[in-house]
């Protein structure tokens, strides 16, 4: 037993002997990089591990994964804890410049997107191009967790590439930016983000797309490149609806043909509703109406009905047809009949001088708006139609104490 033992041991003395020998002076000085790099790492001396790691580098002609990993992290940590600006701005270069090695030679994690990014963007010479792949990526895969920082660079680097795009990649890029800022803005409800967050995404698309003459002449295209599937579409008509509503642009083509493509592909209440408003817009009040008449047979819902038949009633006002607007707004209960009565009494004052055979039925109109508006809960408006109302004194020289209003089918007392 003690001469095996013997003989094992003078066997492994000369193998390590030989791996000894045949270790090169490069091999023996990138070990000692990384020993010396992970001494530096036990006193947290991150600058000075970092410095090791990068000579160990150089001598090693490149880490495998793990050295690599060890070195971004040294990097990093070097990085956060560097309180000069211009040497902060030196390790941060470093930096970038380790990540493209990193992913030169197959080691790069794309988890560490966002983080590669926002360093790029910190760095003394920003690559846009690369930052706009990392973030695009980056966020698409972490979703509600990509931040805000995140979120808000992002758009800022592509508003910027945009700026300095020309020609086609200029076109291209206006459309990235439109369909960006809906997708991060619905990102950024879904995520809580700070109000400051969309804002931010709001301005640098208003520098953009300032009117109807920015968006109008693209929109063909962007209609072409729409997807097909369902819910993925409406969403992206949806979008584009809200954004001409935003600019002014309700009374264009292109704001009809979205209302129709929105009908084609989801026949909902609220697609009827929105083509509707479209009609309105254009002052074609009778289409309007049938329209909002079709809507209101889509829906089982009370508060719905109501609500539609305030928007019939607004159209009729709107158009001058006080009869239909009074009768449609004295049909209206819930959360509508205050604003219907208001209109009702409105109605009623704009039709007073038409409706009576004498002046003091005509002047009783104004008495029965105020009766309206009192029911409406509208003091002022109340007390503005009782001074056009008659006077004691013509109540006295008429020598009635009520009066009967055909229009309306009321009778008003004195």
């Amino acid at each position: 037993m003690r001469l095996g033992k013997l003989l094992f041991g003078t066997a492994l003395l000369l193998t390590t002997a030989t791996f000894a020998q045949e270790e090169t002076e490069q091999e023996r000085e990138c070990l000692r990089m990384r020993f010396l790099a992970g001494e530096e790492l036990k006193i947290k001396n991150y600058a000075g591990a970092s410095a090791y790691y990068l000579k160990g580098e150089k001598i090693c002609d490149g880490y495998d994964a793990a050295n690599y990993e060890r070195l971004v992290a040294s990097l990093r940590n070097t990085i956060s804890t560097e309180a000069d600006k211009a040497k902060k701005t030196a390790y941060i270069d470093t930096l970038v410049a380790v990540y493209d090695r990193v992913e030169e030679k197959g080691f790069y994690n794309q988890e560490n997107d966002l983080t590669r990014a926002t360093y790029i963007f910190q760095s003394s010479k920003p690559n846009r191009e690369k930052m706009d792949v990392l973030y695009e990526r980056g966020i698409n895969k972490a979703g509600k967790n990509a931040g805000e920082s995140h979120v808000a660079l992002y758009y800022y680097n592509l508003y910027s590439i945009y700026i300095d795009a020309t020609g086609d990649k200029k076109v291209a890029l206006k459309k990235r930016v439109i369909n960006e800022y809906f997708n991060l803005s619905k990102l950024a409800g879904e995520a809580n983000m700070s109000a400051k967050t969309i804002e931010n995404l709001t301005t640098y698309f208003n520098n953009i797309v300032r009117s109807c003459d920015d968006i109008l002449p693209e929109l063909k295209g962007f209609m072409s490149s729409f997807p097909q599937e369902k819910e993925v579409k409406k969403v992206s008509v949806n979008n584009f609806i809200t954004l001409l509503e935003n600019k002014g642009c309700t009374e264009s083509k292109e704001y009809e043909m979205l209302i129709d493509t929105l009908i084609a592909i989801d026949p909902s209440i609220d697609a009827v509703l929105a083509k509707a408003k479209l009609l309105r817009s254009k002052k074609r009040y009778s289409d309007a109406i049938a329209t909002l008449k079709d809507a209101k047979g889509m829906t089982a819902e009370a508060d719905k009905k109501e609500e539609i038949d305030y928007m019939i009633a607004e159209i009729q006002f709107s158009s001058g047809s006080y009869n239909s607007a009074y009768n449609t707004a004295m049909s209206i209960s819930g959360k509508y009949r205050s604003e219907a009565l208001k209109m009702a009494a409105n109605c009623v004052s704009r039709t007073a001088n038409s409706c009576g055979s004498s002046t003091i039925e005509r002047k009783a109109n104004y008495l029965y708006a105020a009766q309206l508006a009192d029911r409406a809960g509208d003091s002022s408006s109340a007390s503005k139609y009782r001074a056009a109302a008659p006077t004691d004194g013509e109540w006295f020289d008429a020598g009635v104490n009520s009066i009967t209003l055909s229009c309306w089918g009321v009778t008003v007392s004195k």
